[in-house]
């Protein structure tokens, strides 16, 4: 690891670290059956990745009643857990060594997902990836309507420098959240960003082992 590493990370899980159309597109489809509704396509379910739960739904269901939309959560969230715990689901390739690798020369890792303590924990866990993070902050426990507010959340209570801290992710919600708290942002453009979503990162990777020749610089910026 050439580089000099950052004090502190901040990675989004999907689409990220984790793979996840391996498990929520089986999950999304049992949903939807136990609901007795009509699943929607791959590119749908694919489209509301990102998104807070309130905002899934809304786009997946926009004519279902609240609790409805909480029963949906419900049975989403258990087929998702018994998909992840029978060995469904996989992370990108390289993660586990980069992260060790980070871990290592004592960068601080956190994750800062839009999804449920209880998803994000099951994907940590079960992908081996526990005791690699010093905390899980998720908009699931902290109830923060954008990621934006979850990262400034973090940073407040780890006490970390901004100039001092990077955020990867792969959606551009990931990129707004780190350029509104004066964080370097690295785009993963091997996850479930459309073309030009990432074109705010101050830099983009194709391959999550790229993130160990990432120089900390914040001079580069666009």
């Amino acid at each position: 690891m050439t580089p000099e590493p950052y004090e502190a990370m901040i990675f989004d899980v999907d689409g990220t670290l984790f793979q996840t159309e391996k498990v929520a597109l089986p999950a999304f489809r049992r949903t939807f059956e136990e609901l007795k509704r009509k699943s929607p396509s791959d590119d749908e379910i694919l489209n509301v990745f990102g998104m807070t739960i309130p905002e899934v739904w809304e786009t997946l269901l926009p004519d279902s009643s609240m609790d409805e939309r909480d029963r949906a959560n419900e049975l989403l969230a258990h087929a998702e857990m018994e998909l992840m715990q029978t060995g469904t689901g996989a992370l990108y390739p390289g993660v586990q060594k980069t992260l060790q690798t980070l871990r290592d020369a004592g960068v601080k890792l956190f994750t800062a997902s839009n999804g449920e303590l209880r998803y994000v924990e099951t994907v940590i866990e079960t992908q081996g990836l526990l005791p690699l993070f010093d905390k899980l902050y998720c908009a699931g426990a902290y109830k923060t309507e954008k990621k934006q507010d979850l990262v400034q959340l973090l940073l407040r209570e780890q006490h970390l420098d901004p100039d001092n801290t990077a955020m990867i992710g792969d959606r551009r919600s990931d990129i707004t959240a780190g350029l509104a708290n004066g964080l370097f942002t690295i785009g993963c453009d091997f996850g479930f960003a459309k073309p030009h979503e990432l074109d705010q990162a101050d830099q983009v990777i194709t391959s999550f082992d790229q993130l160990l020749k990432v120089k900390h610089s914040q001079i580069a910026r666009k």
